[in-house]
């Protein structure tokens, strides 16, 4: 018996250290192990990434963030688990929308993560989530809002499925708005539901960056709208409105309008097109920085009609002489063709690279085309003669409103930007814009000498008079381009590309505003089309930005040829 007891006890001590050394296994060697399957268990871990950085304007109004909707993910491995696949399937078909095969297909991948609905009506969200299925979860993901609608749609850009940007400022900066990813712990019962989270680095700090934009909120609506109502009333393809401050290159409204002009996804930066008459300030400016021309001097108009290599060029107005003021005023192209002969294709050709035709303006915008500037070599005879007056050159609107305003800025061309800075969400500045000067184009007297020049285009009689705003002195140029037609081998009057750009105040310029109207229905011109909506942006300008009307003049009785030789006089003599 004694020995029956002992053999009994022997086996019972030899149990008790199998399961002393069992536990010393489970408890010191397998510990990891066990702690990790038992998280599996009882723990989800998910990928969430961080808010996408705010977009504003000058004034810190928003203009793209974020809103929160709520998707529909599943745990496959939990669902088989708890429940039938097809029947799971049946239940949510509908409330979603979606097929029970595409379901079943859906919720029997091998991944312990998938989606299989974003954007969620809140009604649907609740709908599933009173089912109380296991391994269905609800979750809320980040969606762009644009707070500012379609005034800033084309400008701003937009953001795929995956919330990275796809075009605009969005795609420019996605890095910087981009936010991080982190991690989400979500805590789950023995039946699959969750029933809280916890992340593991706060959702603050996985924020993207704030980008606050040059762009003036409200100008920019009141452009985006004034266009919208000029390209439908000339039932015209499209236009382009664009602000600068010339003194620091900075974008105050880039307003654009391209439903008929196929693959232009911001033509203020990627419409390639012949300028026309605008170009006609190029011109002048060079002829007049190199002393090529004075502004007394007569051109031959020719009776409007001047023959030239291998063609003929008109005016509107035929004209016995010119001089300057009224080659601009009249717009004539016989005459800024004798201008630009003055100074012979080297020297124009060197101007016209000064000024940044034929090279991207850098402005921080995806699609800049750098226009078309064909080398010297390639200059015809007519080249000369076509150039001179905005043909056989091809530019784009910010090449366009950045040149005049170098103009406008005492000949100093500076670099366009549309973002004044960049911060974190804590708001630490990591990146702040400043005015770059890119180089000196012209002199500051040649440029006060052209604004005064380009005063007579908005004066009565000029082809710019539809610009004047009363009380104030506008400096401007009309262009109306004709469209050439690969087909007659010919430009045609029927579809034109209608401009308008000014500068305001003259005395101290602080707005240069382009306006464009591409290929209206009628015939119309630079002066009819584009004029009236510069006014108009203008005139809200003006009052937005509280600037002043500048006191009369000394000598308002004063004829324009005798205001601008005497102003030319005060710029000799060091005024």
């Amino acid at each position: 018996m004694k020995s029956r007891t002992r053999v009994i006890m022997v086996f019972v001590l030899f149990g008790f250290l199998g399961v002393a050394l069992r536990l010393v296994f489970v408890q010191a060697v397998g510990r990891g192990n066990y702690a990790q399957l038992s998280l599996k268990e009882h723990q989800r871990i998910l990928l969430v990434h961080g808010e996408r950085g705010v977009v504003l304007d000058r004034n810190g109004d928003v203009l793209a963030s974020n809103r929160s909707l709520p998707g529909l993910v599943c745990d496959p491995t939990v669902i088989k688990k708890h429940s039938s696949v097809l029947k799971v399937a049946q239940k949510i078909s509908s409330p979603l929308g979606i097929p029970v095969s595409r379901l079943v297909s859906m919720l029997n991948k091998k991944s312990r993560f998938v989606w299989i609905r974003h954007d969620l009506f809140p009604q649907t969200a609740s709908e599933i989530r009173d089912l109380h299925i296991p391994g269905l979860y609800i979750m809320n993901e980040e969606r762009r809002f644009y707070p500012g609608g379609e005034a800033f749609h084309t400008l701003i850009g937009t953001t795929g499925t995956d919330n990275s940007g796809l075009s605009g400022i969005e795609r420019k900066f996605d890095r910087e708005l981009s936010g991080h990813t982190g991690g989400r712990i979500i805590e789950v019962s023995a039946r699959g539901r969750s029933y809280f989270f916890r992340d593991l680095v706060p959702p603050e700090k996985l924020s993207g960056n704030v980008i606050r934009l040059t762009i003036d909120g409200e100008l920019q609506k009141y452009a985006q709208l004034s266009l919208d109502e000029e390209v439908d009333k000339v039932q015209a393809e499209g236009g382009v409105v664009l602000v600068m401050n010339p003194k620091t290159g900075a974008v105050l409204a880039m307003a654009s309008n391209n439903k008929g002009m196929a693959g232009q996804i911001n033509p203020a930066v990627s419409m390639v097109y012949e300028p026309g008459s605008i170009f006609k300030l190029v011109t002048a400016s060079a002829a007049l920085n190199e002393k090529a021309v004075s502004l007394g001097e007569q051109f031959d108009g020719h009776d409007g009609v001047f023959y030239i290599p291998g063609g003929v060029l008109h005016d509107d107005e035929p004209q016995k002489s010119l001089n300057l003021a009224g080659i601009l005023a009249k717009s004539s192209n016989i005459g800024i063709s004798q201008v630009g002969l003055r100074l012979g294709p080297p020297r124009f050709y060197h101007y016209i690279r000064l000024f940044g035709f034929g090279a991207r303006t850098g402005i921080p915008y995806p699609g800049e085309s750098s226009g078309i500037l064909h080398p010297l070599s390639r200059w015809s005879h007519r080249s000369i003669y076509s150039i001179s007056m905005g043909q056989e050159i091809g530019v784009t609107p910010i090449q366009l409103v950045t040149a005049v305003s170098a103009i406008a800025n005492g000949g100093k061309l500076m670099e366009p930007f549309l973002v004044s800075s960049i911060t974190s969400p804590d708001g630490e500045t990591i990146w702040k814009g400043k005015p770059h000067l890119v180089r000196d184009v012209i002199s500051r007297k040649t440029s006060r000498t052209l604004l005064g020049l380009m005063e007579n285009v908005v004066s009565p009689g000029g082809t710019g008079a539809n610009a004047s705003i009363s009380g104030y002195d506008v400096a401007g140029k009309t262009g109306t381009a004709q469209v050439y037609d690969p087909l007659k081998r010919a430009y045609t009057r029927r579809r034109t590309i209608d401009s308008f750009v000014g500068v305001l105040p003259v005395q101290d310029p602080s707005l240069v505003i382009l306006a464009i109207i591409v290929k209206p229905k009628s015939l119309s011109w630079g002066g009819t089309v584009a004029a009236p909506l510069f006014r108009k942006v203008a005139q809200m300008a003006l009052v937005h930005f509280g600037i002043p009307s500048p006191p009369p003049s000394a000598s308002p009785a004063e004829s324009y040829p005798v205001r601008i030789i005497a102003e030319a006089k005060k710029i000799k003599e060091g005024d």
